[in-house]
């Protein structure tokens, strides 16, 4: 415990000093990322904040070398570790490339895809799942299981970041609890690199919360998604699914579901599915009446019980878990319901997204009252 708290105090103060510095540097450089009609705030921020986290997190690994511990011995520069440290370094340089040069969507999937394959070919593979004390194996689907779980967390993050301290807040609560989690099964090692993350990602945090002086931008949420989804794997027993890999999913729980919710909605609108928008989970609170504060506070909120229901989920009996599974299932219907979104899938609005394409038109359903329609050159021709 007292080696797993040194390097946390020793990676948040370094991003508690590097973090201005690099802010500087954005300004000087005109690193910035510029307001418009799509985004919440008024005035040109840095955008490379991922520099602060991702340099933060590698000078601790760095250091903590130079101290002698029983954890510490533990950490080694292995095929695995080397692996999941190159397919890191991948995935944060297309994100800085892109916050400094905008890249499509498409150049910056592969790149994703290609450092998730890397930590794939280190060992870090989603290989089966456990149930009812049977094993089982994906096989020759663990490739693309493992591929899809790194590009959901990456993504998940990526989106999250739309208001100032939002993504970086969710990062830190479910380094909190794998930490926690991590540290009851014995698993030291990754409960000292989620903390070096956990660290880095609170130092970091207080110059991003409301309002930010410097944003994580592509480079910092992708690092983030990365970290967070590899040491998921890393912490399993024998590269199964297991409560290690399901604690981020619950924590992470809000953005991954707006992650899988969004090429829905840009489906229904006729829009190209990874094409940004300003519909997200925290765009909706603003549009509900909360001031932008108050929707990153209500996801804090929504993510610290997330939290506590996934660590009291993998320490109890499976009848109490699947009581508390059903009365969350509840919760999360309703809340669902109130943003809105099964508007997307009533028969009335899917009906008339039908009829509109005989006429050469995708005819964009009216998803809630007070909402105006995108822009008409935002609709797709169907040829």
């Amino acid at each position: 415990m007292t080696t797993i708290l040194a390097v946390f105090i020793i990676s948040l103060t370094i991003s508690l000093v590097l973090t201005p510095f690099i802010t500087k540097v954005g300004i000087r450089y005109g690193l910035l990322d510029m307001p418009n009609e799509r985004k919440i705030h008024k005035f040109p921020v840095p955008r490379i904040g991922g520099i602060a986290i991702f340099s933060s997190f590698i000078s601790t690994l760095i250091i903590i070398n130079l101290f002698n511990s029983s954890i510490i011995s533990l950490f080694s520069i292995n095929h695995q570790m080397l692996s999941f440290l190159l397919g890191g370094i991948i995935v944060f340089g297309i994100g800085i490339y892109d916050d400094i040069k905008s890249l499509r969507a498409s150049v910056k999937l592969f790149f994703q895809i290609l450092g998730a394959s890397i930590a794939f070919s280190g060992g870090l593979q989603i290989d089966g799942f456990d149930i009812f004390s049977t094993t089982v194996s994906f096989g020759l689907f663990s490739y693309f299981i493992t591929v899809f779980w790194f590009l959901l967390f990456i993504n998940a993050v990526n989106l999250a970041d739309g208001l100032d301290g939002l993504a970086a807040g969710i990062v830190f609560f479910a380094c909190l609890v794998m930490i926690i989690l991590l540290i009851i099964r014995g698993e030291y090692l990754v409960a000292m690199i989620t903390a070096v993350l956990g660290g880095a990602t609170l130092g970091f945090l207080k110059y991003n919360f409301n309002p930010a002086s410097i944003y994580l931008g592509d480079g910092g949420s992708y690092f983030l998604g990365y970290t967070i989804a590899a040491l998921s794997i890393m912490g399993s027993f024998k590269s199964q699914v297991s409560a290690v890999m399901l604690l981020p999913l619950v924590a992470l729980g809000v953005p991954l579901f707006d992650t899988l919710i969004a090429p829905i909605r840009r489906f229904v609108y006729g829009n190209k599915l990874f094409r940004p928008d300003s519909d997200h989970i925290h765009h909706r609170l603003i549009k509900k009446g909360l001031t932008h504060y108050g929707a990153v506070i209500v996801i804090y909120a929504t993510t610290f019980i997330l939290c506590l229901l996934a660590l009291i989920l993998v320490n109890i009996r499976d009848e109490q878990a699947g009581l508390i599974l059903i009365m969350l299932g509840f919760c999360a219907f309703i809340i669902i319901q109130k943003l809105g979104y099964f508007e997307y899938f009533a028969v009335n609005k899917i009906m008339t997204w039908l009829r509109g394409i005989p006429d050469g038109h995708l005819k964009i359903p009216h998803l809630w009252p007070g909402q105006n329609p995108p822009p008409s050159d935002s609709r797709t021709v169907v040829s």
